[in-house]
């Protein structure tokens, strides 16, 4: 899986602008549509990374749907980074829809002009965003009053846990409902033996290369989207005392009760790499690995020979204190249509097809809640059965009673372009010192306040 949130150098926004003006591209109005030939279908073009084994049920589907009318065609990237689909971007071929993971990329493109507005096609159809995705994705994917791409898959944050570790520690199995004062006692129970022999209690990202600012879940989940912003997005909130509740809560978890995988040793092991995270859980070498819902994918022997015996279970990520219920930290991956297609209803089609009429097909083989939000606890437990199905050695039962289960969405996705891209850069600087015992908690918030303050205002003065 493509983690999220790449920052969009300058050069790149200044390669991609360059390459669309000289397609002519850049800015300007809508081309009128076009049909295809006298008796074939409108050939639309989708693009994404995933395996192309793997599309051809939803190439099917749609297809067979739309036979006659119009023709799906899968191209696949070979990754999801900026200069990527920058490039293909620039190449002048057909694009109809386009796949990305980072919301800035997102957010540069859109004001770019590269992205066309899709608000009309959900006012045609009678459809509220918000009420479609939810609030806390409203608020990140609304660029002053219009959006610009649909979240095809909504990565929840969960907790996945070894279920023999507990029991060989008689430790009871977490409630849905715990709080974050109940995983570090857990993670404490759970951390045993020294050196070279030690077992960790839990595995948290902490300062992950591409900003994955799980030092900062609790924050996230007290202070809302755009969580390190002021709501004005003037200044920055590092000086908020649930950011210093969270960096210290995770600071004590790794540095005083070494209880979490230190940050050296995460480095060392590669294990940023999901493969390699879920087979440290299953091997024993830790108990507990926030992650999103996806993990349980790793289970499948395709990533590894799954050891016989291996039992996971999953429940939810801990609520902070004052939190009524369950709270989980989200982040989407999304779909958007260049400003330059010839046939703005055919991409729309297979935009929505792809992302909410049967997110089953793209979303749901790669273990991936859908962006929307499910009406039923019946059409929940339809598309839960897609992504926990057929992983050895994971707790089904457990998994499809946890996800139903009601909880609040925060997303994490970052679409604000104040200061973003240098704040991101000082933040993993800072947490690599803080998590290496070289910089305190307060003096990296002390930093971030000071030069993220200052990186805001200097993006507004341009």
């Amino acid at each position: 899986m493509t983690r999220i949130t790449k920052v969009f150098i300058a050069g790149a926004v200044l390669f991609l602008a360059a390459a669309w003006i000289f397609a002519g591209a850049g800015g300007g109005e809508q081309q009128s549509s076009t049909s295809a030939k006298p008796g074939e279908a409108y050939k639309v073009y989708f693009y994404a990374w995933t395996n192309a084994d793997n599309m051809k049920p939803l190439l099917e589907a749609f297809n067979k749907e739309y036979a006659g009318k119009y023709e799906m065609v899968y191209q696949k990237l070979a990754d999801a980074r900026t200069m990527t689909i920058n490039t293909a971007l620039a190449s002048g071929e057909q694009i109809d829809v386009m796949t990305q993971s980072s919301a800035f990329d997102q957010r540069t493109r859109a004001d770019s002009g590269i992205y066309l507005g899709l608000k009309q096609f959900f006012t045609k159809e009678g459809l509220d965003y918000a009420g479609v995705f939810g609030k806390s994705i409203e608020e990140t994917q609304n660029y002053n009053g219009d959006y610009y791409g649909i979240p095809y898959c909504n990565n929840i944050n969960m907790v996945f846990f070894n279920k023999k570790m507990f029991d060989a520690a008689g430790v009871p199995y977490p409630d849905p409902n715990w709080t974050w004062d109940d995983f570090r006692a857990t993670a404490r129970r759970l951390t045993s033996g020294s050196g070279a022999n030690k077992v960790y209690g839990a595995m948290v990202d902490v300062a992950h290369p591409d900003q994955d600012l799980n030092w900062a879940l609790i924050a996230q989940q007290k202070l809302g989207s755009f969580f390190y912003y002021r709501p004005d997005f003037k200044s920055t909130r590092f000086d908020a005392p649930e950011m210093r509740e969270s960096l210290q809560f995770f600071y004590d978890l790794l540095m005083v009760d070494k209880s979490s995988v230190p940050l050296d040793e995460y480095t060392a092991l590669r294990l940023q790499d999901d493969i390699v995270a879920m087979n440290g859980l299953y091997s024993g070498r830790y108990a507990m690995w926030v992650a999103p819902v996806y993990g349980c994918l790793y289970l499948n022997k395709s990533y590894g020979e799954i050891p016989a015996g291996t039992d996971i279970g999953v429940t939810n990520l801990p609520r902070p204190v004052g939190s009524s219920g369950p709270v989980s930290v989200t982040y989407t991956s999304t779909a958007s249509i260049p400003k330059n297609v010839k046939n703005p209803d055919a991409s729309w089609t297979a935009l929505k097809y792809i992302c909410i009429d049967r997110a089953d097909l793209f979303a749901g083989p790669k273990a991936m809640h859908p962006g929307y939000q499910f009406k039923t606890v019946e059409e929940a437990n339809k598309f839960n059965d897609i992504i926990f199905r057929d992983h050895p050695g994971l707790d089904f039962d457990m998994a499809m009673k946890v996800m139903p289960l009601p909880r609040t969405l925060i997303s994490k996705d970052n679409s604000r372009v104040e200061g973003q891209a240098r704040i991101n850069d000082l933040i993993k600087a800072n947490m690599s010192l803080v998590f290496n015992g070289e910089m305190t908690v307060d003096a990296a918030l002390r930093d971030l306040k000071t030069k993220g303050d200052q990186y805001i205002a200097e993006d507004l003065r341009k």
